[in-house]
């Protein structure tokens, strides 16, 4: 006995065989005396074949032992293949077809269909980048996982190496930047507001998620006093009015931002006790090297498109 690992169980598997042999002689049922004579003696009008014009002579038959899953090779020698039908070539035994729900994986007669075909078209799977997708079960012993379509979930559905793109409708939204000379900066995913503000630099300046998802944190508008300004920040310490979106956190261990996201600098000028964010690194050097802002460090990671 034989036995195959398969997906799902494990059969036995068994090739039987028959006992070897080939009648060489017959038998003459009228020998000219006996009870025989007259044809009247027991054994009347059975016939035996004596010889074959074509095939091997076995047990009274012609069979070609080429073909003959009964006689594969040898009188006698019969095969049979667990979870699927015999067939004989060339002498040797040979898989014909799989029973339902079985397959032959391993390509061996001797261990038949060995595999239990468990795969379910459709059913839940992990894919290569960690995200759930469909069997896809055209070959039983090889099921494939189908990536599922991209979703706003900040992680990479697809297996593409991006997530999240597209754009997705609803996922990310902008952040507009607008200045004046008396507040300073405002960053807004309302245009009207940001046009009320005063000068409105530039429209979907970054974007922010619009919910929460993965790691993402939430971005808050913290007023403040005095000023009409807003300082703008994932920390729970401050009293908030609400948040602007959803921000990506600094990377772990020196992993990648989450989703391709791009450091938000945040700088502080005392004497108008202002805040400003920019996605630049030249725009930040620039603020602190030549009009009196302070680095703070990145606010978090926010993404340059939807």
């Amino acid at each position: 006995m034989i036995a195959q690992r398969f997906a799902g169980s494990l059969l036995p598997v068994v090739l039987l065989l028959g006992a070897s042999g080939c009648a060489t002689g017959a038998t003459d049922l009228d020998d000219g005396g006996g009870a025989n004579a007259g044809g009247g003696g027991e054994g009347a009008g059975t016939t035996s074949v004596t010889s074959c014009t074509e095939g091997t002579l076995c047990d009274g038959a012609c069979v070609d032992l080429e073909t003959d899953p009964q006689n594969c090779g040898s009188c006698g020698r019969t095969c049979v293949i667990p979870n699927g039908t015999a067939g004989c070539a060339s002498g040797e035994c040979s898989l014909t077809d799989c029973a339902q729900g079985f397959a032959d994986c391993d390509g061996e007669a001797e261990t038949g269909c060995e595999l239990e075909d468990a795969c379910q078209a459709g059913g839940a799977c992990a894919t290569a980048c960690g995200s759930t997708g469909g069997l896809v079960c055209t070959d039983p012993c090889a099921p494939t996982c189908a990536v599922p379509a991209e979703a706003c979930n900040a992680i990479d559905d697809d297996c593409d190496g991006a997530c999240d793109q597209g754009p997705i409708a609803n996922c990310r939204i902008g952040v507009h930047r607008a200045s004046n000379g008396t507040n300073g900066h405002l960053f807004t995913t309302d245009l009207a507001e940001a046009q009320a503000w005063g000068t409105v630099e530039a429209e979907n300046f970054f974007y922010l998620y619009k919910d929460a998802a993965a790691d993402l944190r939430p971005f808050f508008r913290c007023p403040k006093a005095g000023t009409g300004n807003f300082f703008l920040t994932d920390s729970t310490d401050f009293p908030s009015v609400g948040t602007v979106g959803f921000i990506a956190p600094q990377p772990a261990n020196g992993g990648a931002p989450t989703c391709g996201a791009v450091p938000l600098y945040r700088l502080y000028l005392a004497p108008n006790n202002w805040h400003f964010y920019t996605i630049s690194a030249a725009e930040r050097d620039n603020a602190v090297v030549n009009l009196g802002w302070t680095d703070e460090g990145i606010a978090g990671y926010v993404w340059t498109s939807p």
